[in-house]
């Protein structure tokens, strides 16, 4: 048997992957009520090389979900981030005013900042519960289930009960119009890490936790 070119390589996981992505698609868009918050897709990303990744924006913010590895009982992972609408499509660290900075983010860290939580309180839950939103979800019988057998669906449906309790005020988070609003985010993530001492590894080309734009 002869062995498989690169190109026929290419053009067997460009299909699979493909393929992946409309199913990512369908999954999103049968559980995430995106008309409802004024979100569209407006970027794919489809590779032979990489798993795909699709975002979706509004006038608010963008929301990038990701399928990551998985392994062989559980498939693929779903990873979720937030973006304000200067993130760009392909990179998750963005020169902002003069810094290098993470401009995609995950969300745990601001439902702590509007449940009101100062850095300390956040810090001291850390390794308690998440938001209680998050945590009702996680503990439900269908939270178990998927997280066991469906980790995208899982994912995904988590997302969908935090739109639901947050609404407007995650959109509004990010909203590049609020600057005084992400100001005050970012200064509750400045002591946040500041508390955990957590930074980056020596030669690390990524910002620190705490530079975010």
């Amino acid at each position: 048997m002869s062995p498989i070119s690169a190109e026929e390589s290419e053009k067997f996981y460009l299909k699979i992957h493909k393929k992946q992505y409309e199913k990512l698609t369908r999954l999103l868009e049968s559980i995430l009520d995106f008309k409802r918050w004024g979100f569209r897709q407006s970027y794919a990303f489809i590779s032979p090389k990489s798993l795909p990744y699709v975002i979706y924006s509004s006038e608010w913010c963008r929301v990038r979900f990701s399928l990551n590895g998985g392994d062989q009982y559980h498939g693929n992972e779903l990873a979720v981030r937030y973006g304000r609408l200067h993130a760009p499509e392909n990179e998750l660290v963005l020169i902002w005013n003069g810094e290098k900075c993470r401009c995609w983010h995950l969300v745990y860290d601001a439902l702590d900042f509007l449940d009101g939580l100062s850095p300390q309180e956040a810090v001291d839950q850390l390794h308690k519960q998440p938001s209680p939103v998050v945590e009702q979800f996680r503990q439900s019988e269908l939270g178990k289930k998927l997280h066991f057998d469906h980790l995208p669906e899982w994912a995904t449906r988590e997302e969908a009960a935090i739109w639901e309790h947050y609404g407007q005020r995650l959109f509004d988070l990010f909203d590049l119009r609020r600057p005084e609003l992400w100001e005050e985010y970012t200064r509750f993530i400045r002591e946040y890490y500041k508390i955990l001492d957590i930074k980056p590894m020596p030669g690390s080309p990524d910002p620190s936790q705490d530079k975010i734009c």
